[in-house]
């Protein structure tokens, strides 16, 4: 590990779990703005903000403006978590009689040790497909603009000012057919049971049960790491979950979850990962693990990649200006199906053969269809 992320994960483990960062680790010539960047491309300034408030006198910059950038991203950071949650009693109220849960977001931000410090994006708002047409007609002519529908997951994304808000009527990932058949099983399950309440604010917002947000969550960065690249952020949000909601999850089930699903070794892996980079606790760890969790060389490569991937594979290049139609298709298919899928089989080669294959079919079939 080189010094720099030394230092950042130092910050960021003080962040998650207070205590003073290494101390030695922060000479004069610090490089803070390096500091700013890692911490800004992994969507996690808040925390490290907050780990850099625990270094001692000596540690910090001498020219106070130094730290400038941290501390306006926590300003923005702050006022757009305050736009969000006043922003989502007003959506539960426009769907009030669907079943509706607020996934991902506002929610798992309660679980931070300051939730106005955790980079926010959108709303999502997940309701069976029959309730998702519904709210379709309730809030498009609500919206100021209307992204195209992705018909075939039930996806529609819509603005309402500056706040974006995404309908999912499914939580198909793409990667498997028979994954994704699963997954509505799960998510069939969960609306039969009913959902949770969660206060933002003061204010009762429907969620879905811990249980199924642990897989959810977990199933979704798993979805962005072998399509395109995750942000550190993402797998903080399914850790923190795991942490403070440990002693409500059913364990029983949530090991019949993850084995139904195929993906025992994933979520090992990945506590693997919380543990030896996160500080994850070990009780937390436990309580949600059926088997040894062994740190190893593979947490080394699974933080390679989401530092030279980016957040939402933001710092690689994807596009594909002006060519003709099969140029855009071919390097589409070689970025989104073989590259993205292959480029962890040494980490993970079940899961890669896996996904690769899954997607090979959905590709397939969209080409089959001229899409």
């Amino acid at each position: 590990m080189t010094l720099l992320e030394q230092r950042f994960f130092s910050l960021l483990r003080s962040g998650l779990r207070g205590g003073a960062p290494d101390a030695a680790l922060f000479p004069p010539d610090t490089d803070w703005a390096a500091l700013y960047d890692l911490s800004f491309r992994q969507t996690v300034v808040g925390l490290v903000t907050d780990g850099i408030h625990h270094l001692p006198a000596e540690c910090l910059p001498p020219q106070e403006e130094t730290l400038d950038p941290f501390l306006g991203d926590v300003m923005f950071t702050e006022t757009r978590n305050g736009q969000l949650n006043r922003a989502l009693p007003r959506l539960v109220k426009a769907l009030a009689g669907l079943r509706v849960a607020v996934v991902k977001g506002q929610p798992l931000g309660l679980n931070y040790p300051d939730p106005m410090r955790r980079q926010p994006g959108d709303i999502d708002l997940l309701l069976p497909p029959e309730d998702y047409a519904r709210a379709r007609e309730i809030l498009v002519p609500k919206a100021t603009r209307v992204e195209e529908e992705a018909t075939e997951i039930l996806h529609l994304g819509m603005f309402f000012g500056s706040i974006e808000v995404e309908l999912h009527g499914t939580i198909s990932t793409l990667m498997s057919r028979s994954l994704d058949a699963k997954l509505k099983v799960l998510q069939e399950r969960m609306f039969r049971s009913g959902v949770a309440m969660c206060p933002v604010e003061g204010h009762p917002i429907p969620v879905p049960d811990v249980n199924f947000s642990a897989v959810y969550v977990f199933v979704h960065f798993l979805h962005h790491y072998w399509s395109g690249g995750i942000g550190l952020r993402q797998i903080i949000d399914w850790a923190l979950l795991l942490e403070r909601h440990h002693a409500e999850i059913d364990k029983a089930q949530l090991r019949a979850d993850i084995g139904y699903l195929g993906m025992t070794r994933l979520w090992h892996a990945f506590l693997a990962f919380a543990g030896t980079f996160l500080a994850m606790p070990a009780e937390a760890v436990d309580a949600v693990s059926w088997k040894p969790v062994r740190s190893g060389r593979r947490e080394e490569r699974i933080w390679r990649f989401i530092r030279s991937s980016g957040n939402f594979g933001k710092n690689e290049d994807r596009t594909r200006g002006e060519e003709s139609y099969l140029v855009r298709k071919v390097h589409s298919f070689w970025m989104l199906v073989v590259r993205d899928r292959l480029r962890h089989f040494l980490t993970f080669p079940a899961a890669s053969l896996r996904f690769f294959s899954g997607a090979f079919g959905y590709g397939l079939g969209r080409l089959l269809k001229g899409e």
